[in-house]
């Protein structure tokens, strides 16, 4: 991190980044509902992401300086990191696990509403990959990416059975509190331990992802040494 930078985040109170962080999530999810995602969900994202990893992530770069922030250039912080949001959001909606796997609309069913459509430049040309309809294969696939994320969850409570606070978090996220204030009210957690929390859970997500492409390639070996 530019010492400019580390000397203006010095002058951010906590009680200021508790509501800076606030704001920058409900930011997330309004860029979020802005883009198409095969989960056919704006808040559960690809690869594992929430809309409140994105914004932990986006601070997480400020402070190890993977992002350069130039307090002179951008005096406003809380712009800067909707930048940075606004970009990882972008990188995920065009990620592989995001464009690759497109979910299927159920039958009879409308296509997605504008808010779960996702990129303006979707190539037009890539339409084929959506089936009209539910074929064996889609409903198939389905199946298994149902699998792989049950398998992806089963894994990551695993992971924090032994983090008492970081169990608690997840266990509220999939409550469906989404907001720190509301995980903090409803496990009866401090705020900035609920955000500490929030730095481990990306670890952890990326230690599931691990362990998912270390059981996917010894399937894929087992299949092929049939």
């Amino acid at each position: 991190m530019n010492p400019k930078a580390y000397a203006a985040l010095l002058k951010v109170t906590e009680d200021e980044w508790r509501a800076m962080a606030q704001r920058l999530t409900r930011y997330s999810l309004t860029a979020s509902r802005q883009l198409r995602w095969r989960t056919q969900n704006s808040q559960e994202l690809p690869g594992g992401e929430t809309i409140g990893s994105v914004v932990s992530k986006a601070i997480e770069k400020l402070y190890t300086g993977k992002r350069n922030w130039d307090p002179e250039k951008q005096p406003n912080l809380e712009k800067y990191l909707q930048s940075v949001i606004d970009s990882l959001l972008s990188h995920l909606s065009t990620s592989d696990d995001n464009v690759i796997v497109i979910a299927t609309p159920e039958p009879g069913s409308k296509d997605a509403p504008d808010s779960e459509r996702g990129s303006s430049q979707r190539d037009p040309a890539a339409d084929w990959l959506i089936p009209p309809s539910r074929s064996p294969e889609a409903v198939l696939a389905r199946e298994q990416r149902t699998a792989l994320e049950d398998r992806a969850l089963e894994l990551l409570l695993d992971e924090c059975s032994e983090d008492t606070v970081l169990f608690a978090v997840v266990e509220a996220m999939m409550d469906g509190y989404g907001t720190p204030t509301e995980i903090s009210d409803a496990k009866g957690i401090e705020v900035k331990d609920v955000y500490n929390a929030a730095k481990r859970l990306d670890r952890k997500l990326e230690r599931v992802r691990e362990r998912i492409a270390l059981e996917q390639r010894g399937s894929a070996d087992g299949k092929e040494a049939l």
